[in-house]
């Protein structure tokens, strides 16, 4: 299986049926748009028609505010139906992230995240902390590994108060650390995660 880096292991995980999702629920809000913006021409020219001669100055402006307040409308209600959309789109890319820790490729992306995380700290000695399920993962074997690779101690430390996936690695004397774990790249990487995802499902 191939490896994964931080962006590519969520939007590869959730992209397909992102896209589905989305095109289904903004076709949704597509129709509701465009019935919004019909109603309020309807309108509009009722109004019009009612009021030709001495008023009808006033009811253009008067059909025009309405016009105007069911289109800002209409934008408020897409623009949450994708806020919606996107936080449930990283809701299922936690989901499928999770998933992917019971596969082969997992222990592979472990790894590397170790070396990786290596180069952004400077030290000889680092605690891995990972919640307890992570430690039939992060075995001595894999720990002894990197560290002989590197030249680097690393021992490892469950907390159970860190969420499955990944793993946070802090130098000994606990003045540097870099968050490997799932929700911490997950956090790193939103805004551009974010965009990226807007660009592929909205922009075409």
């Amino acid at each position: 299986m191939a490896l994964y880096d931080q962006v590519e292991l969520l939007c590869q995980a959730i992209h397909t049926q992102a896209r589905e999702e989305a095109e289904g629920l903004l076709a949704r809000t597509r129709d509701e748009t465009a019935n919004l913006v019909a109603a309020a021409e309807a309108r509009r020219a009722e109004v019009l028609e009612r009021t030709r001669g001495e008023v009808q100055a006033q009811a253009h402006l008067e059909a025009r505010s309405r016009l105007d307040r069911a289109e800002l409308e209409s934008k408020r209600q897409v623009a949450q139906a994708k806020e919606a959309l996107l936080n449930e789109i990283f809701t299922l890319g936690m989901e499928r992230l999770q998933a992917f820790r019971e596969t082969p490729g997992y222990e592979q992306w472990l790894r590397r995240a170790l070396s990786s995380a290596l180069e952004h700290l400077e030290g000889d000695s680092f605690r891995v902390t990972a919640h307890p399920e992570e430690t039939t993962r992060l075995t001595p074997e894999l720990l002894g590994q990197v560290s002989r690779e590197s030249g680097r101690q690393l021992t490892l430390a469950p907390d159970p108060d860190l969420t499955p996936g990944g793993f946070m690695m802090t130098r000994a004397d606990g003045k540097m650390r870099y968050d490997q774990t799932f929700q911490g790249i997950i956090d790193r990487q939103r805004d551009n995660i974010r965009a990226e995802l807007a660009k592929k499902l909205w922009e075409g």
